[in-house]
Formats: C-alpha cells, sequence, structure tokens
C-alpha cells in the first residue's frame, strides 16, 4: 500500500464482505479477529465512505466473487481464507509503523 505519510491520523480501511452463499469459514468472527487486532491502528469504515486508504474483502470461498470494479483505483486485499487474517494484521501494521498513512 503506497500511501502517504500524515501523522497522528489512523489508517482508514473499507470492509466489504461477499453476499455468503457458499462460506468456508466464519466471515465476521475473521473480520472481528482483525478489526481486534488493529483497533488502536485502524478505522475500519463501510467501504463507500470515501477516503479510504484501502479496502478489505472478507469472502467466504476461494471463488472470490465479489464484484470490485466500483472500487477501481483503490488497492483492494481480499481474505478468502481464515488462516489469511494474521498475514493481513502484520502487513496493515507494518504500513502503519512505517507511516505510509493517508485517509483521503
Amino acid at each position: 500500500m503506497a500511501l502517504k505519510s500524515h501523522k497522528d491520523l489512523k489508517l482508514r480501511i473499507g470492509l466489504k464482505y461477499c453476499g455468503g452463499c457458499n462460506p468456508g469459514y466464519d466471515r465476521v468472527a475473521v473480520a472481528a479477529y482483525i478489526k481486534e487486532s488493529l483497533k488502536d491502528e485502524v478505522e475500519f469504515v463501510a467501504p463507500d465512505m470515501g477516503a479510504i486508504a484501502c479496502i478489505l474483502v472478507v469472502e467466504g470461498c476461494e471463488t472470490a466473487c465479489v464484484d470490485l470494479s466500483y472500487f477501481k483505483g483503490v488497492p483492494i486485499r481480499v481474505i478468502t481464507r481464515a488462516e489469511m487474517a494474521k498475514d493481513v494484521v502484520r502487513e496493515i501494521r507494518r504500513t502503519v509503523a512505517s507511516g505510509n498513512l493517508d485517509s483521503g
């Protein structure tokens, strides 16, 4: 995530879920884990809020069929398995620690 530096701002991330037609894991629990892990560094908002640094899409299976065309030009990180949550948390923490934040 190549983002501009702003002091004292939380990284604003849009959170989007799939429709849940064939979930292979508890998407809500994974999102709750990520939100709790990053509560001091990140503000999770609706993906259409504007002024966001990226979109985190929590998809219930490997098909990953959510239409993301609406988010053209915004970095997107897709989760399709519960095991990906820890990597996403680490990646976002690295972004925050680097000071490369942009809330819009």
